[in-house]
């Protein structure tokens, strides 16, 4: 800007009313942010070819304040979301204070208010955010894994043709136990004195499924598995060649041989589900994955994740359970 009218507008700032002051503030306000979003979704991803994975690429200008990349190889070019869930996404200038609202927790109407987005767009944003983190698992982790299941009741929340009649919210279901077509099983691992978290949505609770679960996440010799006495876990010591601890509550009493128990994955376990259940007022069950990945996102450190980081996720790069 032209010194002599940056001193012009200086000057003229007093004389404005408290309204147009507010809308310089936010004004300015907003222009910092777009320029901290491009900032960070730049650093999320090395400039490479996102067709062929080629480093031999050149600038190309920049479009909608990207910088475009040419690609001498294929001779494509693409930006730093290119072949990313965010790809395509306008209003890229709000992903940090969108990642924000997702590190905080927040509803989509909420979100919506705070970004002066509709509500729509703050659910399907919620979604690509978290569509690369649900395979964003620890791998190979050493210590003590405890393992133990939960429940979630099945809901087409938001279908607009349901399968089943429709009840009341919190309303009962009927019939004991609980079915398969009814109820969700999750297998939720915490590994005791590490930040690592591990969880997966179940067909149903039984060992193969369970070895099946904990097959990437476990080391030889170097985890031991620690769960309850649900027979589902009995052989996963077997077929997954480590060391498991069983015990039974009303047998063992919470505690086995003076530190096997499943209390901080059983606490994970409230957290997860108040935060579901009240926080978020219910979810789809196609969607549920989505959420877990949310919540480990949420978890990973004890002062909560970075937005910075969550852009990250979201674009491929894994900020949790390394």
């Amino acid at each position: 800007m032209d010194p002599k009218k940056f001193k012009e507008l200086l000057s003229s700032v007093e004389s404005l009313t408290p309204t147009q002051s507010r809308r310089l503030r936010e004004t300015l306000t907003q222009g910092q942010g777009a320029g901290s979003s491009l900032a960070v979704i730049e650093a999320a991803k090395p400039p490479v070819c996102a067709h062929c994975e080629s480093e031999r690429v050149v600038r190309n200008g920049r479009r909608r304040g990207l910088q475009r990349w040419l690609c001498r190889d294929c001779g494509k070019t693409s930006n730093a979301t290119t072949g990313t869930p965010l790809s395509r996404l306008r209003d890229k200038e709000l992903f940090a204070a969108y990642a924000d609202c997702m590190r905080q927790g927040m509803t989509i109407r909420a979100t919506a208010r705070e970004l002066g987005m509709t509500i729509d767009k703050a659910f399907r944003w919620r979604h690509r955010f978290l569509e690369n983190a649900v395979e964003h698992q620890p791998e190979q982790v050493s210590g003590l894994l405890e393992v133990d299941e939960t429940y979630f009741r099945r809901s087409q929340k938001g279908s607009r043709k349901m399968a089943r009649a429709p009840r009341r919210r919190g309303g009962g279901q009927g019939g004991g136990g609980r079915s398969n077509d009814k109820w969700v099983p999750v297998l939720v691992g915490r590994v005791r004195g590490q930040p690592f978290t591990t969880d997966r949505v179940l067909e149903r609770v039984s060992g193969v499924e369970i070895s099946k679960a904990l097959a990437p996440v476990v080391k030889d010799t170097d985890t031991v598995v620690c769960t309850d006495g649900h027979s589902a876990y009995e052989r996963v010591g077997e077929r997954l060649g480590i060391t498991t601890k069983h015990f039974v509550a009303s047998y063992h009493g919470h505690v086995r041989d003076g530190g096997f128990h499943v209390q901080n994955v059983n606490n994970y376990h409230g957290r997860l589900q108040g935060w579901i259940l009240y926080g978020l007022r219910g979810i789809a069950t196609k969607y549920l994955s989505n959420y877990l990945a949310w919540m480990r996102l949420m978890s990973w450190k004890p002062q909560g994740i970075d937005a910075d980081e969550i852009v990250a996720s979201a674009m491929g790069r894994q900020a949790i359970n390394l």
